[in-house]
């Protein structure tokens, strides 16, 4: 994610040098069992007091319902993921409400609810996009003559504004969801994006909607989002091939977690390219998936609503930004294959070699439009 991103690069040359030696000593197995679920190598990974063990011991005790262990084992400082694991634990305990206040608790519950939808994203993959369009859908089925776009803002405060994460670790508020979807049996439509430690979404109920781009648009976009359109970060790289190996090192290993998911019947992966590519098929696909009502009426209407030039217009009225304080928009270009203005031969032998080193295969995804 961004804040990864931004740490790696700001970290000095010995700290990510002491890290990375750290890195290879930890247990071979873990990293990628702590993204995938292999409960088996968790099991086996837990017990010493490193943080990918006790991660991994965390996980397994609350599978196996041991909640008072797993709270008794957490360190002071747990970090975000840890802290969330044992908030877990005092949610199924009861004293969520004693620990983290009455509010952080009801919201806390509400996001762990069964009939939940989680839009689940590699960054830069079509987050916003699908978050637009299944509000605008709602809006259409409850007023098929409506024809007015939201912005970003409106999505946030008056329908489906709830990043799981950011309220988890009460760096947002947790905002009270539009009950247009109530009636098909969706209390709320949150997002959140992976994470490279740690699979997110082990405890999480609901469907889920899982977004994954190209890794060569993906280093692209995130280069232009977090560090070119970023005074304060400019000065970290010059050109996104100074970042090819850092960026998909966290690319591969959220797209690993998702790729775990792949035949769950709650999950619903799809590609950026292929919503892209046939929107009006793809969404259809995501409207039956979430067994709403299929009106193709509603579906045209919320695809235009949706659109990236629709969006696009809004920021330009505006004059900024529609997510966070950028310089320029943050629709700034949704094609693929805009990796070719930036990459040469080698930069993609790097980059296939970057995803390598993780088992992927950079020739299984479709890079071109």
């Amino acid at each position: 994610m961004a804040r990864d991103m931004a740490r790696w690069l700001t970290a000095p040359r010995a700290v990510r040098k002491a890290r990375a030696a750290a890195e290879e000593h930890l247990p071979p197995h873990l990293g990628p069992a702590l993204l995938t679920r292999d409960w088996e190598a968790l099991a086996a990974g837990a017990g010493t007091t490193s943080r990918d063990a006790r991660l991994a011991g965390a996980l397994t005790g609350l599978r196996a319902g041991e909640d008072a262990a797993v709270l008794a084992a957490l360190p002071e400082e747990p970090g975000d993921a840890l802290r969330y694991l044992g908030d877990v634990a005092r949610w199924r305990l009861g004293t969520l409400a004693e620990e983290r206040g009455a509010a952080f608790a009801d919201a806390f519950g509400r996001l762990h609810r069964e009939d939940l939808v989680t839009v689940a994203t590699v960054q830069k993959s079509g987050t916003h996009w699908m978050r637009f369009f299944l509000t605008n859908y709602a809006r259409a089925l409850a007023d098929p003559g409506v024809r007015l776009p939201i912005s970003y803002p409106q999505l946030q405060q008056e329908y489906y504004g709830n990043n799981r994460w950011q309220v988890f670790r009460e760096a947002e508020p947790y905002r009270a969801p539009s009950d247009l979807l109530a009636r098909y049996g969706v209390s709320d439509v949150t997002m959140q994006h992976f994470r490279h430690d740690v699979d997110p979404f082990v405890l999480t109920p609901g469907r889920k909607i899982m977004l994954y781009r190209n890794p060569l648009d993906y280093v692209v976009s995130l280069y232009h989002y977090t560090i070119k359109q970023r005074p304060q970060h400019r000065d970290k790289a010059e050109h996104p091939r100074d970042v090819i190996e850092p960026m998909l090192d966290t690319y591969a290993r959220h797209y690993l977690t998702l790729d775990s998911y792949r035949g769950d019947p709650d999950v619903h992966v799809a590609s950026y390219e292929a919503l892209k590519e046939d929107p009006g098929r793809r969404f259809r696909e995501v409207v039956r998936f979430l067994a709403l009502p299929l009106e193709d009426d509603a579906v045209e209407v919320a695809l235009a609503l949706s659109d990236i030039s629709t969006v696009r217009a809004m920021e330009e009225r505006t004059g900024r930004s529609m997510v966070v304080r950028l310089d320029g928009y943050f629709t700034r270009d949704g094609s693929i294959g805009q990796w070719k203005q930036y990459f040469d031969d080698d930069d993609v032998e790097r980059a296939r070699g970057a995803l390598a080193v993780h088992g992927i295969d950079l020739d299984t995804f479709t890079v071109d439009g």
